[in-house]
């Protein structure tokens, strides 16, 4: 693969791994997570974007396209993301620029250029870069010679995987990257098939790294009334007294994020309850009673344990 589907790479990035970092997104994921945050990652291929706010109701990408998929309503586009999906002319003929591209082909040296712009911050700080998505893992073919020249400068590379790998490629993983950061999605499997629509087991990626003494930080979304029952921390208990190479866990709350964007969602978006105060303070109990180690939630160590 000589270039890589990206749909973001944001630098300064601070909660992806140890120090600053650059976080480098790539398009396309095998899970349909119903909160996902960043829907528009999961599409595996350029996706048109449209931004209605923008619209000054001009008519040309109605004309252009002769009004198939898209109609005027109150002197604003109304584009059916279904039919213009792949449409990317529509790029072109808007003035006001309501057309974007979700997804940009990049070369390694095109990546690496970004990245070391900030070479002596990843140093001072102990930083690096993170691959994150989507599915990170699932460009593995460009991700791994991209590694290899970080790797000359002696960067310190983290890959954020969610725990789906049908490829069996995590193994090919090991003698490149320094820490993984791990999605724990759920304890139930029918929390799985209903908001994920796939059962995944983590302890077969936690065996495989433990194997290859490859430090872990568990990663968890907590939507309220959704994931966050007695046995999800049960099993996080399990899964850290299990695998001594987890050295952190971070506990995520669900924040809704709404965006101006229109695309083609692939996944059955739902937004969920935004926990309040007390409601975290129950997660941190939880944490407490079972003295899981190294628990952090919204950069706060909720219990370290001796």
């Amino acid at each position: 693969m000589t270039k890589g589907l990206i749909f973001d790479i944001q630098r300064f990035c601070v909660n992806d791994g140890p120090g600053i970092r650059t976080t480098v997104f790539f398009k396309g994921c095998g899970l349909r997570c119903a909160w996902c945050h960043n829907p528009e990652s999961i599409a595996s291929y350029r996706q048109l974007s449209y931004d209605p706010t923008r619209c000054d109701g001009c008519r040309k990408c109605f004309d252009h396209v002769d009004g198939v998929g898209i109609s005027m309503v109150d002197e604003k586009a109304e584009v059916d993301m279904n039919i213009h999906d792949q449409n990317l002319s529509l790029v072109s003929v808007c003035p006001q620029r309501c057309f974007t591209i979700l997804g940009e082909e990049k070369s390694i040296d095109e990546i690496i250029s970004v990245i070391l712009k900030d070479l002596d911050y990843y140093q001072e700080s102990g930083g690096g870069v993170t691959f994150s998505g989507g599915e990170a893992l699932n460009q593995w073919s460009f991700i791994e010679p991209l590694a290899k020249k970080l790797k000359e400068h002696n960067l310190h590379l983290t890959l954020d995987i969610s725990g789906y790998d049908p490829g069996g490629l995590l193994p090919k993983t090991f003698d490149l990257m320094d820490l993984y950061l791990l999605d724990i999605k759920a304890a139930k499997s029918e929390v799985y098939q209903k908001y994920i629509r796939q059962t995944l087991d983590p302890t077969v990626m936690l065996e495989l790294l433990k194997s290859a003494n490859k430090p872990v930080i568990l990663r968890v979304p907590l939507i309220e009334d959704i994931n966050d029952d007695s046995d999800l921390f049960d099993m996080l208990a399990k899964l850290v007294n299990a695998y001594d190479n987890i050295i952190e866990t971070n506990l995520l709350p669900y924040h809704k994020l709404r965006k101006n964007q229109q695309f083609k969602l692939l996944n059955d978006r739902e937004f969920f309850t935004v926990a309040d105060h007390s409601r975290k303070e129950q997660w941190k109990n939880e944490v407490r009673l079972r003295q899981i180690r190294n628990v952090t939630m919204e950069n706060e160590l909720i219990f370290k344990k001796r």
